[in-house]
């Protein structure tokens, strides 16, 4: 039975130590067993080698999981899971309509001022604020004969960058003036009206006019805003009572004497004066006084007058008595 029992505790322990088992010890013998199991024991399968050899992380595990799920989906044998819910099929997109073509303006009736480049004056331009332009009130202007052609230029010089409500607003403003007691009547006498200071609308003394060529487009949309406010087809921007505005760049100081109605792009505009005074009213030439002798009272002259005065009447009163005598 010794015998037999010796065998089998043999064949156990080389069972173990080709199974890679470790064997437990004696601490002072622990190390170089577990040296010599490790040195003759046989090669583990790849997969538990990989775990054995470097502990696998949760990144990697998602990154082998990703793989898989790639291969399957590449090979059609499934579709990733999400948690969003299912979309819903894209509804077929109706056609794109045809952009609608650019409002052609009608052809212009007055032809826009011709561009003279010998009298063209170069504008200076100045860092940090505004310079304003020199006015030439020596030379007279070219007015034109046509009331609606002066409108035109004003809303054109005045306002052709701005929106068609802005260069509606201009030409109120001009029509409010001439229907304005303080101003002329007509039309092309409020636009050039000047004087020796200034000139009411800077276009017409600052050489604007033929500095650059004209826009035909752009003159044409001005004719065309002029025409529908001037025959009254066009929907009021402003007060009848304003006529005044300016650039918002600028501050003038009549600008605190007026009502101010609203501010249409880089225009500002104004109603009703609040001190009963109106800028840029007409001013019409005093009349010369008629020439006149002027007496001035002089004190030596008086003093001279009372001598003479006291000389004169002592002499007439001694006459007499050497008559008498």
């Amino acid at each position: 039975m010794r015998g037999v029992a010796s065998v089998l505790i043999a064949a156990s322990l080389g069972g173990a130590a080709w199974a890679g088992v470790s064997i437990l010890t004696p601490p002072d013998r622990a190390q170089a067993g577990s040296a010599r199991l490790i040195a003759h024991a046989a090669p583990l399968p790849a997969e538990l080698s990989e775990v054995v050899a470097a502990p696998e992380t949760d990144a990697d595990r998602r990154a082998r999981l990703n793989a898989r799920l790639k291969t399957m989906l590449d090979e059609g044998k499934g579709a990733r899971l999400t948690d969003a819910p299912p979309r819903p099929p894209a509804p077929a997109r109706a056609p794109r309509p045809a952009r609608a073509a650019a409002k052609a303006e009608p052809a212009a009736t007055f032809a826009p001022p011709a561009h003279d480049a010998a009298s063209a004056r170069p504008t200076v331009r100045r860092a940090g604020g505004y310079v304003p332009p020199t006015l030439d009130l020596k030379t007279p202007p070219r007015v034109p004969q046509n009331d609606l052609e002066c409108l035109t230029q004003a809303v054109y010089y005045e306002a052709r960058n701005e929106s068609e409500e802005g260069q509606a607003a201009v030409a109120e403003v001009v029509i409010n003036r001439s229907r304005h007691r303080a101003y002329p009547k007509s039309i092309c006498e409020v636009v050039y009206q000047r004087n020796s200071r200034t000139c009411q609308f800077t276009f017409t003394c600052d050489g604007s006019i033929g500095r650059r060529p004209v826009s035909a487009v752009a003159w044409a949309r001005a004719e065309r805003i002029a025409r529908e406010v001037h025959e009254g087809r066009s929907s009021s921007q402003l007060p009848k009572n304003s006529v005044n505005y300016h650039a918002n760049y600028v501050r003038p100081s009549w600008g605190r004497r007026l009502a101010r109605v609203r501010q249409i792009g880089a225009h500002i505009f104004y109603g009703a004066p609040l001190n009963g005074s109106t800028p840029g009213a007409y001013e019409r030439e005093a009349a010369p006084a008629p020439a006149r002798l002027l007496f001035v009272r002089n004190e030596a002259l008086d003093r001279a007058y009372a001598v003479l005065a006291g000389q004169a009447s002592n002499g007439a009163s001694e006459t007499p008595d050497t008559a008498a005598q």
